[in-house]
Formats: C-alpha cells, sequence, structure tokens
C-alpha cells in the first residue's frame, strides 16, 4: 500500500489560487516602490530645508567675518512731482494770474566773481524757484526773490536769484567795457553759466551777449538750443572767450531774441549801466507782436543808475526787478 507521505504531496495549484498569489506578490512590490519614492522625496526635501537654512544663516556669518553686511536696494522711481531746491513743488492747477507786478528785492550781500561758480544747482545768491503760476513774490514772503515763467510749466532756473518756469528761456547779458570794473564779467558770466547748467535737458536756453552790438556764438544762429549737457558745454566753453568792451546798447540783443523762430517764455536781463531812453518803447513793441506773454526779468547789476527803465520793464511784462550789488576791491567786508 502507498505511504501516507505520497498522498501528502504537494499538488498543482488552482488557477484561481495561482492568481491570487500572482496579485499578492504585485501588491508587495507596488507598496515596496511607494515606500522607495518616500524615502526619496524625504531625503530631497530634508535637504531642500538644510540648503535654505545655510542659506539664510550665510549673511550673518559673512557679516561677522567681514564687517558689516551691505545692503542693496533696487533704484528709487522718479517722483511724479518736480524737487527743486530741495523743495518739492506741485502743479499748480489755478488758472489765476495776477496782474502785472513788480518789486525790488531787499539787497543781496556783496558778492564777487568767487562766489558766482560752484554747485550748478545752487547760487551764492540762495536763488529759490518760481511758487506756481501767474505768481510773483514780494519782500519777507515765501519764495522771496522770485520771477516766474509763461505759465505753461515746463522746467525751471534762475538768475541772480530771479527765478523762472518755462520751456525756452532767453539771456540778455551786458559785456560793456565797465564791467570791468570789480571784475564784474566773471561774476555775471559765470553766474550765467550756472543758470544754464540748472535747466533741465528739455528745456531751451538761447544766450546773446551785448556791448556796441549783439554778441552770439556761431552755433547759435540756427535758432534755440536744447539744455542738453553737450550744449552747455560748449556755451561756457565759448563764455570763456568772451572780455569787457565797447558800450551799452541791447536793443540789438532784444531784436535777436523776439525774432527767433518760437518765442521765448523767460528773458533774464542783465545790465551794470544806464541803457538808452528808447530801450523800453521797443521792447514794448516787441512784446506787442508777440502771440503769447514774455515774461521778462531785469538785473540792475553793480549800478543803480539805470534803475527806473528797468524796473518799469519788469513791471510792464510780469518780471521782477532786482538790483544786485558786488564787492568794491580792496575794501574789507
Amino acid at each position: 500500500m502507498p505511504s501516507n507521505s505520497s498522498t501528502t504531496s504537494a499538488r498543482e495549484l488552482t488557477p484561481e489560487e495561482s492568481l491570487r498569489a500572482e496579485r499578492s506578490r504585485l501588491v508587495r512590490e507596488r507598496w515596496m516602490h511607494l515606500l522607495l519614492l518616500g524615502f526619496a522625496l524625504s531625503v530631497v526635501v530634508h535637504v531642500g530645508i538644510m540648503l535654505r537654512l545655510w542659506w539664510v544663516k550665510l549673511p550673518e556669518r559673512v557679516e561677522a567675518q567681514d564687517g558689516p553686511a551691505v545692503e542693496m536696494r533696487l533704484q528709487e522711481l522718479p517722483p511724479t512731482v518736480e524737487v527743486v531746491n530741495d523743495q518739492v513743488e506741485l502743479p499748480d492747477p489755478s488758472p489765476m494770474v495776477l496782474g502785472p507786478m513788480t518789486t525790488e528785492i531787499d539787497p543781496v550781500p556783496n558778492l564777487g566773481a568767487e562766489e558766482a561758480s560752484g554747485n550748478p544747482d545752487q547760487n551764492a545768491w540762495g536763488a529759490p524757484e518760481a511758487p506756481g503760476v501767474g505768481l510773483i513774490a514780494g519782500p519777507g514772503g515765501a519764495g522771496r526773490g522770485i520771477g516766474i515763467g509763461s505759465g505753461k510749466g515746463g522746467g525751471g532756473t534762475s538768475f541772480f536769484g530771479v527765478g523762472g518756469r518755462g520751456t525756452r528761456f532767453a539771456f540778455i547779458v551786458d559785456i560793456s567795457g565797465s564791467m570791468e570794473q570789480e571784475n564784474r564779467i566773471v561774476t555775471a558770466l559765470s553766474e550765467l553759466q550756472r543758470s544754464v547748467n540748472a535747466l533741465p535737458d528739455f528745456t531751451q536756453f538761447y544766450v546773446v551777449l551785448y556791448s556796441n552790438n549783439a554778441i552770439r556764438p556761431d552755433f547759435e544762429l540756427d535758432g534755440w538750443l536744447r539744455a542738453t549737457r553737450a550744449n552747455k558745454s560748449r556755451i561756457g566753453a565759448w563764455l570763456e572767450t568772451m572780455g569787457p568792451r565797447g558800450g551799452t546798447f541791447p536793443l540789438e540783443a532784444f531784436d535777436i531774441v523776439f525774432k527767433l523762430p518760437q518765442p521765448p517764455d523767460v528773458i533774464f536781463f542783465l545790465t551794470d549801466g544806464e541803457i538808452p531812453g528808447d530801450t523800453v518803447y521797443h521792447v514794448r513793441n516787441f512784446t506787442a507782436g508777440m502771440k503769447r506773454e514774455v515774461i521778462i526779468n531785469t538785473i540792475g547789476f553793480s549800478s543803480e543808475a539805470g534803475k527806473e527803465p528797468l524796473e518799469q520793464m519788469a513791471k510792464e511784462n510780469r518780471g521782477v526787478f532786482r538790483f544786485v550789488p558786488t564787492r568794491m576791491q580792496g575794501v574789507k567786508q
């Protein structure tokens, strides 16, 4: 008779049992894969956390080793308002314009040529900017010593403490023989260069010197110069070649300025002596032919001999008259 061992030997699995066994194996393999994937992800996450902590602590270590850490900031965007002479100027929305005015500003300190140069944004006369459209500040008021531009916005500058706003600025400056006294011409041309340098580059300027006749550089013959750095340098180099000469006859200079392709917004007119009596009359005719208002600011330089016509010219053209004394050589202050 056959033994019990032969009857209890392994038998072949049925198809159902084989299928269950295969499914169990696949489940075990899937769980093993998931465990390995979870472990790998855990390693990546922990390595990332370690790197992050290392990166955060790195500046502290650098600061401890090499001194204070360097602070870096993004460049600030340009302001939406104009900042002039450390004061914020907001656009004036009011269309109101005051009537013709003029005022003699309190005397400024006696200054020599060396005080006129320096920072292109400031001068020794403490020149403030214009307070707004159509305004002229009198003595003792805020922004004293101010003339203004055309009321059309634009940029601003100042000349011997008289400010102006607009887009086109003309300078008519005396270089007659008397400007040699007390080194006046050096003071005047240094302040002229500073005033031009202070103009923003989107504005335009025109410089005419005068004695017996008008004097201007060849590169101005085509009209207004844009206030670029290159043009400012060109006018500065030209001014260095100028010296005192002749008499005091500004009419031709005014004629040139008023015949430019576009009218000026602001004119700064300087003289150190008496001007011909018919100058005011001719300037009145020039301005009457303009289609727009032209502001004329006048500066009596060193001598008050021609004060009356300068005051009248400024008054008739909504400008400011200012007398600017110079320091006598050899006199202690």
